[in-house]
């Protein structure tokens, strides 16, 4: 008589989800914003159009506050493309250069 194989443990759906959640790291909407925007390419011209269209900010008022806050921190650089405001992204390395220049 042959002796039956021992099957193998077949993941639960809860042992997936305890490997996928997310870490209790809380990340600002500024973060949050600068984030978003570095998954486009390198290069790429943000309006305020684009900005508003991912949900970080609730108004304007705040889009126009975490703009700030990243161009303050230089990851963000205000521009003007045919007399509409646009941002472009830095990248955190290139930031902080900036901001070790500017001390």
């Amino acid at each position: 008589m042959a002796s039956a194989a021992t099957p193998l443990p077949v993941p639960q759906e809860q042992d997936a989800a305890a490997v996928q959640q997310p870490s209790n790291e809380v990340v600002s909407p500024t973060d949050a914003l600068y984030d978003k925007c570095a998954e486009r390419s390198l290069g790429t011209v943000f309006f305020q159009r684009d900005l508003s269209n991912m949900q970080v900010a609730n108004t304007m008022a705040e889009l126009a506050m975490l703009l700030q806050e990243l161009c303050d921190r230089h990851l963000m650089k205000p521009m003007t493309l045919e007399g509409e405001p646009c941002w472009k992204l830095r990248s955190r390395p290139d930031a902080d250069k900036c901001v070790q220049i500017s001390l």
